[in-house]
Parts: C-alpha cells; structure tokens; sequence
C-alpha cells in the first residue's frame, strides 16, 4: 500500500490509511470479515483509549431492545401463521437501532468497547456456527454449487472492472472494487491492494463503497423474501453467493430460519477461502506485466489471507458430522434431567453473539462520511451487486 507512513506535505500531516478508515466512520464495517490484522498495526498515531465497558454495554442495551422490537405482536415484526412468526431478525433490528442511535447522539467513547466486540465476536460466533451444520448441508457444496460460486465471483470481478472503467474509475480501483464485492468485502481490498500497488485513495473509496452496498445488499435479500418464495436452502446459498460480509450474510440467512443460515454461512466461507487464491493470482498477474509492489518487498504465506476463525468452522462442523459433540445432562429437578446439545447450544449462542456484534458495528457508522463516496464508484458498486445477485440467484434457481 503507497504512503501509508506519517508523511508530512509542507505544514499538512498526511493521515495513515488506518486513520482515514478510522475518520471515515468505516473501520467497524472492515472488522466484519477479520479484517484486523497488520493493516491497522501499521499505524502509529491510533486514537487515545476509552473503557471498554461503556461500548459493550450500550451494544448489549441495543440487543436487548432489538429483540423487543422484534417480538412486537404487530406486522412487520410478528405475522400469525406465516412461516417465520418473527419475520425481521434481531440482527438486523440491532444494527439499524446502533446506526440510528449512533447518527442521532454521536458517542465516541463507545468505539473501544463495539471494536472489541466486533473483533472477537464475530469469529466466535462464526465456529459456533459449525456445530449446526448438517450432513446434507456439508454435501450440497457439490461441484455443481462451487461452480457457480466462483462463476459468480469471476463475473462479478469483470463486472466491476468493465463498469467501472467505463464510468471513469481508474484500473486500481475498478479491480479492488471487483475483488471486494467478489470475494470478502473490506478484507479482500486490504489484502489485495498492496499486491496491485494501490493507493490510500484507491482503497478508502473503495472500502466505502462495498461497506454501502454490502448493507444496502443484506436489506434488500431480506426484503425479497416478502416478494420471492425461496426453499431455505436456495435462499441461504443465494445471501452466502451474493452479499459481501460475513455477519451481512449470517445475518440475512437468519431471517428465513437455521437451515438458510447455515447454508448462507456455508456458502460465504467458501468466497472467504478463495481469497489466497485470489492474492496469489493478482500478484502473478502484476509480476508478470513488470510492475513493482510492496508484495515484492514482503510477501506474506497463503494461508494468512484465509481468517483464522474459518478454520474452526471447519473443525467444528467436523467435529459434528463426526457425531463428537456430546449432550450435557445436569442434575434433576422437579421437571427431570435437563439435557442440553451442544449441536443445538452454539448455534443458539451464535445468534445472539451475532447480534450483540451486529448491534456494536451499527454503533460505529457514521452515515454522512460513508455517503461522500464517489457516486462513480459507488454506481459501479451497486451495478456489480444487481448482476451479481440476479445470475446468482438464477443459477441457484435453474442450475442446481
């Protein structure tokens, strides 16, 4: 990434690219796919610290009304006989309640406590998710749904890159936009961008605007649901294959019950694990046109760019389809033995881990800054998702 140190123009202190991210209201959003790592390590003037505690309680407090509003015994929120009764999760409830709340009262010393929560959460709740995968799940990723995932992601990528171009975006930027809503949102772009030599401009407006049109994408999936009947798994598969976060996913897939979740997450980690192959690619490309990179003067081994929290997806998911997990029994009361699965306890956890997490990002974004993304780019950004979606979710309709 060029120029990412505390450069000095005449009197003017240049900001790190963590600090641009950071003042941009956007480094929330990147948290979603793991995406802290030495990228933000790198900057040396991080903001002064603020107590925990305040951030995490106020998330809780937005959870717990989240979850009020979404027992509310009206529609939308509750529909007699209708195959969700709760149609509009608490997740999503808890991150439009954080966004409102935090744009209405802006509350800095919240953001120690919701990035604590983003950074640890998240991962956690994404293993969690592992002990609910079913054996008919971990098989439908066929040869046939991994084929349309990566064809989605290569059309995606074209898309970007054609478009934006088109629109007057430069190479750099059209390519980390492709990447971004192709694979993992903020994380790909940070990843990726050293290798393409981008710049600090290239990948804040870029951030931006897949952070923008991974919400805008979470909402309007969810929104579908009124309008389009989708089997679970179809619309799971459909949210994993065309959103770009991970929590954005999880959190859509939850809004059509368990099995859509865990086939979105299924789905989504699997865009997430191509991410080495992705780098590796975009550097042979680079190294083979002559150019020079940061990636030439420190390269970093492939399995770094997979999160580590999608391993222990991996693990406990196996660890399931193995039939290890056990069920605890506690001692007996006046109702008998209590008897818990954990197979059924860590997706239960997961959910409301998610939400909480989903609840602190809303906490920290900031509206106005996010929207003074570059209309080009973020038309480029909205035209990626609609191709990327509609073929996805035809593919999904008519292909498997």
């Amino acid at each position: 990434m060029a120029s990412v140190g505390n450069d000095v123009v005449g009197s003017k202190k240049r900001l790190t690219l963590y600090e641009q991210l950071e003042s941009g209201g956007l480094a929330s959003l990147a948290s979603m796919e793991g995406a802290w790592g030495d990228w933000a390590e790198e900057s040396k003037a991080k903001p002064a610290a603020s107590p925990l505690w305040s951030g995490v309680l106020i998330s809780l407090a937005v959870t717990a009304i989240a979850w009020l509003v979404h027992r509310l015994p009206f529609p939308p929120f509750t529909i007699q006989g209708a195959v969700l009764e709760h149609p509009i999760g608490v997740s999503i409830l808890a991150i439009l309640l954080g966004i409102t709340l935090t744009n209405v009262m802006p509350m800095t010393s919240l953001r120690a406590g919701c990035k604590w929560i983003t950074a640890w959460c998240i991962p956690v709740a994404v293993i969690f998710l592992g002990a609910g995968m079913e054996l008919a799940l971990l098989a439908g990723i066929g040869w046939g749904l991994l084929g349309i995932i990566v064809s989605v992601m290569i059309l995606a990528g074209i898309v970007a890159w054609g478009v934006g171009r088109a629109l007057g975006m430069n190479g750099r930027s059209a390519y980390l936009l492709g990447v971004g809503t192709a694979v993992c949102g903020s994380s790909a772009i940070l990843a990726t961008s050293p290798v393409t030599g981008a710049d600090d401009e290239d990948v804040v407006l870029t951030v931006g605007v897949v952070n923008i049109v991974g919400l805008l994408a979470m909402f309007a999936c969810v929104a579908a649901l009124s309008f389009v009947a989708l089997p679970a798994e179809i619309y799971g598969a459909w949210a994993g294959a065309s959103i770009h976060a991970v929590p954005q996913v999880v959190a859509a897939g939850e809004s059509h019950g368990a099995d859509a979740a865990a086939m979105a997450t299924l789905v989504k980690l699997t865009r997430v694990t191509l991410l080495a192959p992705v780098v590796l690619l975009t550097a042979l490309v680079v190294s083979s046109r002559g150019k020079k990179s940061q990636a030439s003067k420190k390269r970093e081994p492939l399995w770094r760019y997979v999160p580590w929290f999608v391993w222990g997806f991996i693990l406990l998911a196996a660890i399931r389809a193995l039939g290890w997990l056990p069920v605890l029994e506690f001692a007996p009361n006046e109702h008998g033995v209590v008897r818990v699965p954990l197979s059924q306890f860590f997706p239960d956890m997961a959910k409301w881990l998610l939400a909480i997490s989903m609840a602190a990002i809303g906490l920290q974004v900031q509206l106005k800054p996010m929207l003074q993304a570059g209309v080009k780019a973020m038309t480029a950004g909205v035209i990626t998702w609609l191709v990327m979606s509609a073929s996805a979710l035809l593919a999904l309709k008519y292909l498997i």
